[in-house]
């Protein structure tokens, strides 16, 4: 299975559509508050059809998910803020990924036991454009499905892919010209380094 790419952060309704037309598989929408890439739900919108939309929330109750599921309809609801396992397994209606911070064999164990589609493995400074521990989040890939995040660029891309058996690759701040602006051009050398 080819690795798939997930660019996430957008501001703008241009930038969802031309990295859609670029090929991400996945076009990810951080609705955390405090984020410097936080946007409106109503972005999503913008995704054109056949493109998979990603739902990126931390510390929000399962009401409000489930609202946000029902009246926005994405594919995935990725948690990012240390949520319970119970949470994960309560939301219908959409895949679910769970971001781990990747510092230990520990880290790697819990992140095994979660009850998740996929696992996102991020650095232990997640959205500081640092790269995850690939040695770590290799290990864990051999056991569970994987998306690797943190500090992937253009001229990392394709050795982040090679790294270990991941499922795909999670782009943000490595896709961008600016906070919450997207380059094409960085998405196409990413995606085209990673599926070439």
């Amino acid at each position: 299975m080819s690795c798939e790419v997930k660019i996430c952060g957008f501001t703008r309704a241009e930038d969802v559509v031309a990295a859609a037309a670029a090929g991400g598989d996945f076009l990810g929408f951080v609705l955390v508050p405090g984020s410097k890439r936080r946007t409106s739900p109503e972005l999503r919108l913008s995704v054109p059809a056949g493109v998979k939309s990603v739902f990126v929330v931390a510390g929000m109750e399962l009401e409000r998910i489930q609202t946000l599921i029902e009246t926005y309809r994405p594919d995935v609801i990725q948690l990012h803020g240390g949520e319970p396992p119970e949470l994960a397994r309560s939301i219908r209606g959409v895949e679910v990924w769970r971001a781990f911070h990747l510092a230990s064999m520990r880290d790697v164990e819990e992140a095994a036991a979660y009850p998740a589609a996929r696992i996102v493995a991020d650095s232990s400074c997640g959205g500081s454009g640092r790269t995850c521990d690939w040695e770590l989040a290799a290990k864990l890939a051999e056991r569970r499905p994987v998306m690797l995040a943190g500090g992937i660029t253009p001229e990392n891309a394709a050795a982040a892919a090679r790294a270990g058996k991941f499922v795909g690759l999670d782009v943000a701040g490595g896709s961008e010209s600016s906070y919450g602006v997207k380059s094409i051009e960085k998405i196409l050398q990413i995606i085209r380094s990673v599926k070439s």
